[in-house]
Parts: structure tokens; sequence; C-alpha cells
């Protein structure tokens, strides 16, 4: 198959929903294996199955990131089939609302060890084999929460401001190993997550409106919007991309305030 990652082998994290199928999907259809990951595997392997059945070549292991074994039979599994890992995306995230007092030390253990662990985990995992063959792209999901504040977010906000340094540590000690390392910033995404914070208001589409009225596109992204920046940075076209964050937020940051 041709496209902007034909013969790479890539690993998705996170890829039973949202940003990571879009993710997945994407870069199956420019060329890519595709080996996804996720503890949600009955929808996981549906994501795989889907990607198939339109032409792409894609996997399915059900795994932890959190967890070293888990992360290591993974990345032991894609090595021992293909040989290599081109491209690695940290996607697989998960999030508690509540405020800093309101913050169990479960919660945190949980919010750190899937958003930040997992992340250092993976790259730890495909580095060696990227810098074996002096080439590699990671793309790490991190979140406008790194960035600016929500007070109902304190600890994945924390985890995803964490993510961007390890990218950018990532970059320099690699780079010069053939390994280029970025992260994404994206705003709100209209995804499943998402869909379920918005259920959770007594009115589900005010308080969506509202929320877009925020953004001066009036909208919230669409997941294969950020997949298509993922697939950017996986690819030649970034080649001299390294050690950045790109903010994908509609413009959201850009102003101080609307009258």
């Amino acid at each position: 198959m041709d496209g902007r990652l034909a013969g790479r082998v890539a690993i998705v994290t996170g890829t039973a929903r949202g940003i990571g199928a879009a993710i997945a999907r994407t870069f199956a259809s420019e060329g890519a294996a595709v080996t996804g990951v996720d503890v949600l595997e009955a929808p996981g392997r549906d994501v795989a199955d889907a990607v198939r059945a339109a032409g792409g070549v894609m996997s399915f292991a059900r795994g932890d990131v959190a967890d070293e074994d888990d992360v290591r039979r993974v990345v032991d599994g894609v090595l021992a089939e293909h040989g290599r890992v081109d491209v690695l995306v940290n996607n697989a995230a998960v999030q508690k609302e509540a405020r800093l007092l309101d913050v169990t030390v479960e919660d945190f253990h949980r919010v750190v060890n899937v958003n930040l662990l997992g992340c250092l985990l993976l790259c730890r995992a495909v580095i060696p084999a990227m810098v074996e063959r002096q080439a590699g792209a990671i793309v790490n999901l991190s979140s406008l929460n790194a960035l600016v504040a929500d007070p109902l977010l304190p600890v994945y906000g924390a985890t995803k401001a964490g993510i961007i340094a390890l990218t950018q540590n990532i970059a320099i000690t690699y780079g010069p190993d053939g390994v280029r390392a970025n992260a994404i910033c994206p705003g709100d995404v209209d995804t499943e997550m998402n869909q379920a914070f918005f259920r959770a208001h007594p009115d589900p589409a005010g308080f969506r409106r509202r929320l877009e009225r925020e953004y001066p596109l009036r909208r919230i992204a669409d997941p294969e919007e950020i997949a298509r920046v993922a697939l950017f940075l996986a690819s030649d076209d970034a080649s001299f991309v390294s050690g950045s964050q790109v903010v994908v937020d509609g413009a959201l940051m850009a102003r101080i305030y609307e009258l």
C-alpha cells in the first residue's frame, strides 16, 4: 500500500476508541502496519477488524501501558514479527475529575501510572530498536491542559505537562541516534470521553454549545483532525521537527477574552 507511512511499522496505544482509533485508521490508510494496544479488548479488536476490512494492516494486542510486563510483551511481539518499530504513538490516557483537595492517592497513582509512566515505559521499550536502526519517530499525546489549568484536572494536567518534558528529553538525548520525538496538545476533541463528560451535565446539548462557543472556530476537534497531525509528525514530512509540542486547539489559546 502506498502512502506517507508505506512500509513502516507502528505501535499505537489507546486504539479502542477516540483519538487512538482515528490514528490507527489514518496510519493504516497511509501504508503502515499498525499494532494497536488497549485494555479494552473487544472494541480494540473491532477497530483492528475494521481497518483490515478497509484494506489496511492492523493487529491488536491487549495490554496495560502501566504494566511493565505487558509493555515488554507487546513490543517484543512486534519486534519478533516485523524486526523493527518505526513509529510509536503514546495515546492511552485516563482522567479523574476532582479538585486538588478531593484527589485521592489512588486517583493520583492511576492517572500518573497510565498517562506518564505508560508513556515512559513504551518509549523505553522501543528506543533501543530505533537507535539500532538509527531511525524512529515518537509521537506523544499531551494536552492543552499541560499549558493551561482546569480546576477539575490537576493530576491529568500535571501528567500531560510531564509528557512534554519527557518528549523534549527524548528528542535531545536520542536525536543523535536518528530518533525524533514530538508531542501534540489538543484542545477538546469529540471523543467518547468528552461525550460522557457532556452527558454528565443536566443539559448535555446546551453545555456542549456553550463549550464550543469558547472556541473561535465555534466547534471542537474531530479525532481525525488530531490523527492527521500525528501522521505529519510520524512521517518524513516532519523530518526536521523534533522536541516540539504542536498545539491543536482551534485558536482557543490565541485570545485573552471575548467581549
